[in-house]
């Protein structure tokens, strides 16, 4: 399949999940991501998730770590549009935020870190494929800024659905996930 209707597909099937299959799956991500060996995790790239478009919430994961790394400093993306890149700002307890085009919410303020200090990145995505590849909404933000940060750098995805065989029109430009965790399984790439 093409990343377009990879796109369309699955964002309409996680839309579909009634809220308590969502729940019941969140929890069981959760776990997976609990049983995962990380190193330590200095610095963490997240996200807020949208709630709009029911992704997987991926401020329990942050929790998780935060019991395993106590000094750990978590990055929000602060999207540049017009320059079609982002950048990680740390996201302050009393912090300020405010939505973007996209209506997500980014940090206002605070530091930014530098891409080759990151040690975990959660990555968003809609779908991915058994090679580690995924499909995310199609601006390209998240690949673009993933080939700045180090090559041992820990790139995880949450889905609510398996793999698929094989998306089609991947470029040069993608980088792949290190792992993906779904409800049943983490897929090690």
């Amino acid at each position: 399949m093409i990343k377009s209707t990879v796109r369309k597909e699955f964002l309409q099937r996680r839309m579909n999940l009634p809220e308590e299959d969502w729940q019941q799956q969140t929890m069981l991500i959760a776990s997976g991501f609990k049983a995962l060996k990380l190193p330590p995790v200095n610095y963490l790239l997240s996200y807020n998730p949208l709630a709009s478009r029911h992704e997987f919430d991926v401020s329990i994961c942050e929790d998780i770590l935060k019991e395993q790394h106590m000094m750990m400093r978590v990055a929000w993306p602060k999207i540049h549009v017009d320059l079609l890149d982002m950048e990680a700002v740390l996201v302050e307890k009393d912090g300020l935020f405010i939505k973007n085009r996209f209506n997500i919410l980014e940090p206002i303020g605070g530091a930014t870190v530098q891409p080759k200090q990151l040690d975990l990145i959660f990555v968003p995505l809609l779908a991915f494929d058994v090679r580690g590849y995924r499909v995310g909404y199609g601006k390209g933000y998240y690949d673009r800024y993933l080939t700045q940060c180090r090559p041992d750098a820990i790139k995880v995805g949450f889905s609510f659905f398996d793999a698929i065989e094989y998306i089609e029109d991947i470029d040069e430009f993608d980088v792949p996930l290190n792992f993906c965790i779904t409800p049943h399984r983490i897929y090690e790439f």
